[in-house]
Order: C-alpha cells, then structure tokens, then sequence
C-alpha cells in the first residue's frame, strides 16, 4: 500500500457544510472531509482518463483520500475526540483537568458532567504549551443575494455561511492499493499527486466569490502512530478516526446497533453497547459535476467507540485480521475518507487520560538527544528549506501588515481631500479589490500580473474615479492616487518579484474588509 501525506493551508476561508438543507443556520465541519479532495482532482482528471481508469481512481476504494485534520499549535498530528470520555461540565479546559473515561465504568452521580465534543487531541504535543486539544473556531460571516435586474440586494434575502479561518493548516493522506510493480496504477497515482498541488486548486462550497483558495503540499511519509496488531483478541476496541458508513445484510444504514459482519469482524463477536459511545449524523454530499445532491449518507460520526467482544471463549479474532481492517477501514464510500479506524489504541486503556499523557510526558523526557544531521540528509535539507519558508512567510505577513495600515492611511486621506460623506467607499470599492484579488490567483507571472491590472483593457483603469481619487502621502509627493500607489510603490518595488502574485491577492483579501468598513462607516 502507498501513502503520501500532504499539509493544506488555507489560503482563504473555505465554506463545508454538515448538512445538506437549503434554509436555516450552516453550520461548516471542523475539518476538511476526504470527499472535497476527491471531487477536487475529479473535476481535472475524470475528462482525461477512461473509464476504467476513473473507476479505479474514484469509485473502486483502491484510492482513498483521508479527511484532513487540523494540526496543532506545534504542528503536531491530531486525531477527533473518542465520544468516551467526559469531563466536569462547569469546569473549563486547563492542564489539571480530569477527564473520565466511560468506557471503563461509570462515575458517581456526584457532579454533572459532559461529554467532550469538538476538539481534536494530539499525542506528541508541546509541553509548555500545553497543545495536546486543539479546537478550531469557524468564523461566521452574513451575505444577501443581489437582484441581477437592479444590481441591489434582494428582499428577504440575508443568508450566512460558517467558515474555516484563513491560515489554518491541516493534515491528510492519500493511500492506494497499488502493486509496486504496476506501472500504470503508479503513473494514475503521480497523476493525482501532481493534481493536488496545483496553484488553482479550491476547495468547499462558494468557490466563485472569495472562499476556497487552499495550499497543498506534500510532506515526508510520516510514521503511523497506530500500532500494528501483533496479538489475537477476545475483546475489540475500534475507535473512529473519521465517520463510517455501515449497512446490515439488507443494504440499509446502521447507526445505533452495529454488527460484527458490518465492521469486518467473524460472527462470533457481538456488540457491547455498555463500553460503546455513537453518535450519527446524516448528509447528502453535493455534485457540481451533476448539478445535485447525491443519496444521503448516514453515518456513525467520528470519535465514536465501538466495543465488541467474543461469545466464543476458545475463539479469537486472529491479529491478520484485525491489522487488515485498521489498515483498509470499514463500512462504504472509504475512496472518499470514510472509515478509517484504530483498533484497541492504547488511550482508551487509562480510566484517567491524564495518566496515559503522563506517561506519554515521561518518555519524551527520557529520550537522548538527538544527533546533528550531516548536510546531505534528505531529512536535514527538508526542515531547512521549511524553515527556510516560515521565515520568508513570516516577512511577507509584516509587509502586509504595513500595505494594509498604509491603506487605511490613503482612504482616510481620500476621504478628507475629496469630502466624501461617511457611509461611502473614498476609494477603491470591495468589489474592486476582489477584481484584483482573482486576477492576481491567476496570473502565472509578473507582467501577466501588472498587463491585467494596469494596461488599458485592465482592472485598475487610469480613468476610473475610485482608482484616480486624490490622495496625500508625506514622504511620497509623486504618489496622488491609489493606482499610482499600488502599481508604483508597491508591485515595482516588491523584491520577491517569484511571489509577487500570491502577495498581491492576499494583500487584495485583506483589503477588501478594508474597504468594507469603509464603505459601512466603521
């Protein structure tokens, strides 16, 4: 089997819905579903292949592109929360909380406790930090629909979307069961690979507005931190590391009484609701291919626990076995995430989590440290070019920090020089900048860049009145508009011309709330 992992970083918000209605409140999935991954490639693969190439790549579940994560603080790997564990519901999270594993027994009906739902814990975590739980925050923003026959909002018409926050980063696997020897199954392989890491991939719902926009990269295989089954066992612990779609012998959906055969087990196993924890949820993933929604999925969500244990004294389920389906998963549609399980882990053992972190803590604190690598180890010269790229990340967020606050700057003077009321734009409009904002996504070099956005037939118009309003700048007489200011003392100065299209439409993302809160009178 091959594993290539990769890192998303959010490049923009990026909208994905729980559920599939069309009215009330959306609430966006904490993560990115594998689904979104699958449909990403699809859309640029499927017209190239045959049909049994496509098949095999999308349909078969010889491909499976894993749910991402998000990664902690640290850049740690984090998996979901197991449903069994609670914690006091008054207390709030810190480094002396106790956390109460269900599985094992129940508590005293002393104090009120809750269930732990929305984080994500990593077992290599930053001690002083303390970034063992992650939990990621959507970001919630109102829209209204515009009436295309009068270009102003439509009536009765506001609507929002939850979404994830630019700049998080997240963790997925894309595994195959390919034969290392098959020469046609590896060039479909290296063709999603290659797929995944183009500059205009998008991701989620609202892709055409300014939601999407992601970064993936690929990353060293890591190693799994499930171990491998080396023992036979009686008693069968199968944790969800993402949602799972089971169905009995009929073909309907199982959401509360989960069957041996269902999970791949032998028949002489039967499931122990005392020492399981579910919870379900159902969607109806969407199409753009089709235009639609397809069936709706009900499926058991991740982080729950499914216990299982043998009737059969004499009879065990062989470690073959059980190693099988930790490594392919269980139930339908795996291709698209589903599925993926760990058999027994070690953090369901401790009644108290805390012990097993502890643990955990203590042989880190152990371990001898580790050598220098020489120059030329691969591994050595990967984490050099990463930090490498951090920093040079690092500088370029100061320097848009500085665009932005010189921006502010111009609008204020705009405003004063050309006594615009309060409520209305000074200057370049929202709309405007995200005209910038797309172009500067799609333009592949410098000139393509500067030729759409200033020649004649570009977006920054040497005639427009929003572009051409007068502005003051102190040190910089020459300088009297906002198209001066931003073709000749921004883009001709920048000195990271290889990325100076990335630059530019973060910077344009970020002025587009400026301009925003211009034209609301904030």
């Amino acid at each position: 089997m091959q594993i290539q992992p990769f890192k998303v970083t959010l490049l923009e918000e990026v909208v994905t819905s729980k559920r599939a209605a069309n009215e009330g409140g959306h609430e966006s999935l904490d993560y990115l579903p594998g689904i979104t991954f699958l449909g990403a490639v699809a859309a640029h693969l499927y017209p190239k292949l045959s049909d049994a190439d496509a098949y095999t790549l999308f349909h078969s579940g010889k491909v499976r592109f894993g749910d991402a994560l998000p990664l902690s603080e640290s850049g740690q790997l984090s998996y979901p929360m197991p449903l069994c564990w609670y914690k006091h519901k008054r207390k709030e999270w810190g480094r002396q909380m106790e956390l109460r594993n269900y599985q094992h027994r129940e508590y005293p009906k002393r104090i009120q406790e809750e269930q732990i739902r929305g984080n994500y814990l990593s077992f290599q975590y930053d001690s002083k930090n303390d970034d063992r739980f992650t939990k990621i925050v959507p970001k919630l923003r109102m829209k209204t629909a515009i009436n295309p026959n009068t270009g102003t909002a439509k009536d009765e018409q506001l609507f929002g979307y939850t979404s994830l926050p630019m700049g998080q980063e997240f963790v997925f696997n894309l595994e195959a069961d390919f034969a290392d020897d098959d020469a046609r199954s590896q060039d479909l392989f290296d063709q999603v690979v290659e797929t995944l890491q183009q500059a205009d991939l998008k991701l989620g719902r609202s892709r055409s507005a300014e939601y999407g926009a992601v970064q993936i990269e690929k990353l060293p295989e890591p190693k799994d931190e499930r171990p491998a089954i080396e023992d036979a066992s009686q008693a069968i612990t199968l944790w969800l590391l993402s949602d799972a779609a089971l169905q009995d012998e009929q073909g309907q959906p199982i959401l509360f009484q989960p069957t041996a055969k269902s999970v791949g087990l032998p028949t002489h196993f039967v499931f122990d609701p005392s020492k399981s924890f579910l919870r379900s949820r159902r969607y109806a993933p969407f199409n753009a291919y089709r235009q639609r929604r397809e069936l709706e999925r009900a499926v058991l969500s991740m982080g729950s626990v499914l216990h299982f244990i043998c009737q059969d004294e004499e009879q065990a389920v062989e470690a073959e076995t059980l190693q099988h389906i930790q490594t392919q998963g269980i139930g339908l549609y795996r291709q698209a995430g589903l599925g993926r399980v760990w058999i027994n882990p070690p953090i369901l053992t401790a009644e108290n989590p805390r012990n097993y972190f502890s643990k955990i803590s203590s042989r880190l604190r152990k371990k001898p440290k580790a050598r220098q690598a020489p120059e030329e180890d691969l591994i050595y010269r990967y984490l050099a070019k990463r930090a490498e790229q951090f920093s040079e990340s690092d500088l370029i967020e100061k320097r848009l920090k500085k665009w932005v606050d010189e921006l502010v700057t111009l609008y204020q003077s705009a405003r004063s020089l050309s006594y615009t009321p309060i409520g209305v734009c000074p200057g370049p409009t929202p709309t405007q900048w995200g005209q910038v904002m797309e172009i500067a996504k799609t333009a592949s070099t410098v000139d393509e860049l500067t030729s759409k956005l200033f020649e004649a037939h570009g977006v920054c118009k040497a005639d427009d009145p929003q572009w051409t309003k007068r502005i003051y700048l102190e040190k910089k007489s020459d300088i009297d508009d906002f198209r001066k200011w931003l073709r000749d003392d921004k883009i001709s100065n920048e000195d990271r011309q290889h990325l100076l299209p990335q630059i530019v439409a973060r910077f344009a993302r970020l002025a587009i709330d400026v301009a925003r809160e211009q034209s609301t009178g904030k």
